[in-house]
């Protein structure tokens, strides 16, 4: 197994002997930023009944795509929508469907009027699965997409690993602190899988990290394991942009996100 670290910031990576370098030229990732503010330019269509979030690369090519599978906050949260923008412009059509059927989870999880448990409870995970199901057919059929890659974060980031399952239609994933993934999950993950790690997440563990690292590594698959320092839980996509370390873990997972899929779909 290779590992190397970035001292200045605190990040250390994993990855599997099965992985191949990312491009250093004639990438994505070149040309691509986070955008953290501003307008987004995607839009919100009904796809089989549920609202989903499409945002087109900039020569609406549909070769290659990304299934946006958000955290708790779905597609209200702008962070969500301008990080679906943000990989269109690293030249993917990205399909975000609204699997939370306009409920999302409050702002404020630590609302006292909020029943955590009881909203969980109304989306369970088939519920989800079905909803992906026909998101990922959408992308096929109608969209004409030849590979499809996912990203997700928080509760999305659980369903990147069961979708990775043979022949659930994905052909690479990346999810950063992911929630609710179980030892079982990850065993059945079959295609390239990269995670973005916090140093101190309160879901996604170091105990649990580490489990994850020893299935992974036991599995024959392209995978990859980066942990950024300094961060919480939830850095991927609402990290505080005014704080230097958290903004720089929050592009580079976004980064290390399209490296993957620049390697594991495009092949370049």
């Amino acid at each position: 197994m290779r590992f190397w670290s970035f001292i200045a910031l605190g990040a250390v990576a994993y990855a599997s002997p099965q992985s191949k370098p990312a491009p250093s030229c004639g990438c994505s990732v070149a040309n691509v930023h986070v955008e953290h503010e501003g307008k987004p330019v995607g839009q919100m269509n009904e796809v089989n009944g549920i609202q989903t979030y499409i945002s087109y690369p900039a020569d609406k090519k549909t070769d290659y795509g990304i299934l946006y599978l958000p955290d708790a906050f779905g597609f209200p949260l702008v962070q969500n929508r301008l990080l679906a923008d943000s990989f269109a412009k690293a030249g993917y059509v990205v399909v975000g469907p609204d699997f939370f059927e306009g409920e999302p989870a409050p702002h404020d999880l630590a609302n006292p009027n909020f029943d955590y448990t009881a909203w969980l409870a109304r989306h369970p995970a088939d519920k989800v699965d079905k909803i992906i199901e026909n998101t990922i057919k959408y992308m096929k059929t109608t969209l004409g997409v030849k590979k499809i890659g996912a990203v997700g974060y928080c509760f999305g980031g659980r369903f990147v690993a069961r979708f990775l399952a043979k022949d659930k239609g994905l052909d690479a994933g990346f999810t950063a602190h992911p929630s609710l993934v179980t030892n079982e999950e990850l065993q059945a993950v079959s295609g390239p899988f990269s995670i973005g790690a916090a140093e101190n997440d309160i879901i996604f563990t170091t105990p649990k990290r580490h489990e994850a690292e020893g299935i992974l590594s036991k599995s024959n698959i392209p995978f990859q394991i980066s942990l950024y320092g300094s961060t919480a839980h939830g850095f991927g996509v609402r990290g505080n942009m005014t704080n230097k370390r958290e903004k720089y873990a929050k592009e580079e997972a976004y980064l290390q996100a399209v490296r993957w899929f620049d390697t594991w779909l495009k092949d370049i």
